[in-house]
């Protein structure tokens, strides 16, 4: 089709496109390990604790005969949780906060 010079007009979505725009990217995130807390409308929140690098954990734990293990529990017991909020316009589009 060849390109008339005249800009592009994006229609505006349905609900109920905006819900399917909505629940294909909360699947993508779903498996990138997030888990969904909340899904309504035109808004998602999903939320996964943080990771904790365990390579050089482990190297400091053995380097200091098991010592480091205590922060190693320390950063287990109390790893952050983080959140992001996921909305969807009236054009589809699909934004991550």
């Amino acid at each position: 089709m060849a390109d008339s010079g005249l800009p592009s007009i994006q229609r505006s979505f349905t609900s109920r496109e905006q819900g399917e725009a909505l629940q294909a990217e909360v699947a993508r995130w779903a498996r990138d390990g997030w888990t969904v807390s909340h899904v309504g409308g035109v808004q998602a929140v999903l939320q996964r604790k943080k990771r904790i690098g365990w390579f050089w954990n482990l190297i400091l734990t053995i380097i200091t005969g098991g010592l480091w293990l205590i922060v190693v529990i320390v950063r287990v017991v109390n790893r952050k949780i983080e959140t992001k909020i996921l909305t969807v316009d009236g054009y589809g589009t699909v934004t991550a906060k």
